[in-house]
């Protein structure tokens, strides 16, 4: 361990992110203050900045470092999403340390309501050739909303109703390259957001912010993916063909798309539709799933009975298949759900629980 940096009040940190010149880091968590740290510092324990105005615990941080172009000269700055539903940018330029109350009264730059408890921020590019400063787009996930700010002036530019049914937890972006034909030259960039959720789904959507000062949604919904436990976070490798997924049950899933050969590059775009480019198979602690695996079986007589709640019949159908698998299985279901169990083995005498 290089250093240990601890805070005063020793509450759980959330959210850490590291400044371009590699010595410095900016944490965050429960006690709703923003904190800058020097490795080069002597005082291991104090802080170099702090930064606070937020009143509930601070779930994500982001910094944005525009490198000069030209006679004009960028702010620094540090974007923090709170549980307090709001969002605030601060001026990590600002090295005026010799006052430290005129350091604070002048450290935010802008407040932003998104209207929810902010789970997770987002930065995306901004190609827009008015965007003479490099500005990026700042999206911000609460509840079920995305919503996509100019985070200088505190517009919000978007808002959009996601198809999910509980609360984001986690963002990510990706950028794959398509060809429409076999010439590289007429490749095409496309940008994805993955949100994922407390509804254990993995919701793609397609990047597309507007050319022009017009009203159209930044983000289209296009395929889905569901898991079986909550989801606190994902991330994408560089490749963009590998994904991981974090839950609240302590299960890291690792899905892995394959990368098509040259050969397979053309039937490729044949079995696969523009809202299938991360379609990862894998279920395991941690498993590379193969993309080329078979669809699932028909379900069995069991499983139809077990979704209709008809317990007793499905444990029946289980025990006649004669196949301890299939038994054991259903027992299992049984004993997850609420008196699934007592009702299955309910108005049974001795013959019918011979078997079991």
């Amino acid at each position: 361990t290089l250093a240990t940096f601890e805070t005063d009040s020793k509450l759980t940190v959330r959210s850490v992110q590291w400044l371009r010149n590699g010595k410095q880091i900016v944490s965050a968590g429960d006690d709703g203050v923003v904190r800058l740290w020097n490795l080069d510092c002597l005082k291991k324990n104090k802080a170099t900045k702090k930064w606070i105005g937020h009143g509930d615990s601070v779930r994500s941080l982001l910094v944005w470092q525009p490198r000069s172009a030209g006679k004009q000269q960028q702010r620094d700055v540090v974007v923090s999403g709170s549980y307090d539903h709001t969002i605030r940018v601060w001026n990590l330029s600002n090295d005026d340390e010799d006052d430290e109350q005129q350091q604070q009264e002048y450290a935010c730059l802008g407040i932003m309501n998104h209207g929810a408890p902010v789970m997770a921020l987002l930065f995306m590019k901004n190609h827009n050739k008015s965007n003479t400063t490099n500005m990026p787009y700042l999206l911000s996930a609460g509840g079920t909303q995305l919503k996509v700010w100019n985070f200088l002036s505190g517009q919000c530019l978007s808002t959009i109703e996601t198809k999910h049914s509980k609360t984001i937890t986690s963002m990510a972006s990706m950028t794959r390259r398509t060809t429409a034909n076999d010439e590289k030259k007429d490749s095409i960039v496309l940008q994805r957001i993955l949100t994922a959720g407390l509804d254990g789904m993995i919701r793609i959507h397609a990047w597309s912010p507007p050319t022009n000062n017009n009203t159209s949604s930044f983000l289209k919904h296009i395929h889905g993916i569901k898991l079986q436990e909550p989801i606190t976070s994902i991330a994408i490798d560089q490749t963009c063909l590998r994904l991981v997924i974090g839950t609240t049950k302590g299960t890291v899933f690792y899905r892995q798309q394959q990368q098509p050969t040259s050969e397979q590059s053309s039937t490729k775009r044949k079995l696969t539709s523009s809202s299938g480019e991360l379609i990862l198979s894998g279920s395991a602690n941690i498993v590379v799933g193969d993309t080329n695996r078979k669809r699932y079986k028909k379900c069995q007589s069991f499983d139809k009975a077990l979704k209709q709640f008809r317990y007793g019949d499905a444990l029946d159908e289980a025990l006649n298949t004669k196949n301890p698998d299939s038994v054991l299985a259903v027992l299992e279901e049984l004993g997850r759900r609420d008196r699934g169990l007592s009702i299955a083995l309910s108005n049974r005498d001795e013959e019918s629980l011979e078997p079991l």
